[in-house]
């Protein structure tokens, strides 16, 4: 070992996993002193399970000791008291992003976090997990992100001072099962909501958005989570009326939802992707539907949904002449040995369609389903393989300015 110089050795000690890491410190004190070489290299980010990671307290401090003046983003999962004593015990100045949650859940409260905002006074991105209300939220000096899922008691008022007194860019909500203590009559006032980027919050928490949602003028991104509804869409619209009208969505993504494309079609509202996850009566009644229907739609992503009707698929393929893309990804069919008709889909086209097909399958047999096509063109085009990236929210929303 004498033989191999540090930089060597701390290349080699930078392939280990971190169990490994912990057992070589133990090994030599040579390796002890290098792996603080190579976590600081390694751990600007650290998002860990500590159940999995399976520090002892001695080996936590150590890993935090090495790391608090380089480390930039900490997510940390099954934290116990001992390890958030430890872990608070020392100051962390490159951090914006600190993310944690506890075992058990319940495990921190309001006096504790004095000690978060002492040990990261530079964060600005929060999610925390415990007993908290709010009291001392307005304390941490530059926070601009904050979640609040996963904070119990956590008070109205208290978030309108947090939101007002911070000017946040982002809010996650979602608190549907600490209903208890929160007002079904609030109204978020302007100032609290209009510096906001991002919101996720469930369909009853949108009442709290809703009077001013029209003029957060840098609105990037809206996610509705909680229980699943089939028609949150059409609930979504009618809540929103003039704030869809005059936004143009980049993406507009619905999970286990219905009458999706029908209620895109209806709004006519301008969409750059739909897509469109879980929805097992996708292309009912599309026969009913004309080109122009299409008119404000650009691409269209279909993930593990059901293709009821052959007719229907025509229909689609027929008549959106102005999208310019289509992807089926893992859905079911229920007719196989399907022709795409090139002569017919690029009649009215006067832009190429690229169609993405990936793992699809045929409901009577699941097995891979069948697909040809008849004719060539450049203006058509079967592309495969391509599985694309999708929230699985109930809805998710981003908008161009």
């Amino acid at each position: 070992m004498e033989a191999l110089n540090d930089d060597i050795l701390i290349r080699i000690l930078g392939y280990l996993d971190l169990k490994s890491q912990q057992t070589m410190i133990s090994v030599h004190p040579r390796f002890y002193h290098l792996m603080y070489f190579v976590w600081c290299s390694q751990y600007k980010t650290v998002n860990l399970s500590l159940f999995e990671a399976n520090f002892s307290i001695k080996h936590f401090n150590y890993f935090f000791q090495c790391i608090r003046d380089t480390v930039k983003v900490i997510r940390l999962r099954l934290m116990s008291w001992e390890q958030f004593e430890v872990l608070t015990s020392k100051v962390y100045p490159k951090v914006h992003d600190f993310r944690f949650a506890t075992i058990p859940s319940n495990l921190l409260t309001d006096a504790d976090i004095p000690k978060i905002i002492k040990s990261f006074p530079n964060m600005t991105t929060f999610s925390p997990q415990g007993n908290f209300s709010g009291v001392h939220f307005t304390d941490i000096p530059q926070l601009e992100r904050l979640t609040l899922t996963y904070c119990r008691m956590f008070l109205v008022g208290n978030l309108i001072n947090v939101m007002t007194t911070h000017q946040l860019k982002e809010i996650k909500l979602c608190m549907s099962d600490q209903r208890f203590y929160q007002s079904i009559f609030l109204k978020l006032p302007l100032e609290c909501v209009k510096h906001l980027e991002s919101i996720k919050i469930d369909l009853d928490e949108l009442l709290w958005f809703q009077e001013h949602l029209k003029d957060i003028k840098n609105l990037k991104e809206l996610t509705i989570c909680g229980p699943r509804q089939k028609r949150t869409l059409d609930v979504l619209f009618c809540k929103l009326g003039c704030f869809t009208e005059k936004r143009h969505f980049k993406i507009l993504e619905t999970c286990n939802s219905t009458n999706t494309l029908d209620t895109v079609i209806s709004a006519n509202v301008p969409v750059d992707a739909l897509k469109i996850v879980t929805d097992n009566y996708l292309l009912e009644d599309m026969r009913l539907f004309a080109n122009q229907s299409y008119d404000n739609i650009k691409q269209l992503y279909f993930k593990s949904c059901c293709i009821q009707d052959k007719r229907s698929l025509n229909s689609l393929m027929l008549n959106m002449v102005n999208v310019d893309f289509v992807s089926f990804e893992q859905c079911l069919f229920t007719f196989d040995n399907y022709k795409f008709m090139v002569s017919q889909i690029i009649q009215k086209r006067n832009k190429p369609l690229q169609v993405n097909l990936h793992q699809n399958s045929f409901e009577e047999t699941r097995l891979p389903w069948v697909w040809s096509t008849d004719g060539e063109s450049d203006l058509f085009e079967i592309v495969g393989g391509n599985n694309y990236e999708y929230t699985y929210e109930p809805i998710y929303m981003t908008f161009n300015k």
